[in-house]
C-alpha cells in the first residue's frame, strides 16, 4: 500500500504530464510549509510557499475588506507566464503556468486536480 506522500506525487505527475503549460506545482500548508513541489529548477520552494502563503493572506483579507466573500481562486498574469492559487481548508495548491497557457482549459483541470487531492489530504 502507498503511503499519502506517494499518492499525492502520483496525482501531481500525472497532472503534469497532461498539461504542458504547466511549468511548476506546489501544494503547501496551510502555515506556509511545503507539503508538495514540482518546481522549475532554482525556484527556492521554501521562499515561493512563503510568498503565495502571503498573498493568499493579502487577498483573502482584501476580499473581507471590500465585501467580495470567500476567495474562490486566484489568477496571477504576468509578462513571463502567471499562477493559480486554489485554497484549501488543509493545503493551498499553487500552479505555475506558462505565457501562452490556455487559462480556461487550466482552470478546469485544476479543479479537478483539486477533487482529486481533497480525497488524499482531507
Amino acid at each position: 500500500m502507498s503511503t499519502r506522500a506517494e499518492k499525492i506525487r502520483s496525482v501531481v505527475s500525472e497532472f503534469m504530464r497532461g498539461n504542458p503549460d504547466v511549468t511548476g506545482l506546489a501544494i503547501i500548508s496551510v502555515e506556509g510549509l511545503v507539503i508538495e513541489s514540482s518546481l522549475p529548477p532554482g525556484l527556492d520552494e521554501e521562499r515561493a510557499s512563503a510568498a503565495f502563503s502571503a498573498l493568499q493572506s493579502i487577498v483573502e483579507r482584501v476580499a473581507d475588506q471590500v465585501a467580495l466573500g470567500k476567495l474562490n481562486f486566484l489568477i496571477l498574469l504576468t509578462d513571463k507566464g502567471g499562477a493559480i492559487l486554489y485554497p484549501g481548508k488543509k493545503s493551498s495548491l499553487i500552479i505555475l503556468m506558462s505565457p501562452k497557457a490556455k487559462i480556461g482549459l487550466l482552470v478546469i483541470d485544476v479543479k479537478d486536480l483539486v477533487e482529486k487531492l481533497k480525497d488524499i489530504i482531507d
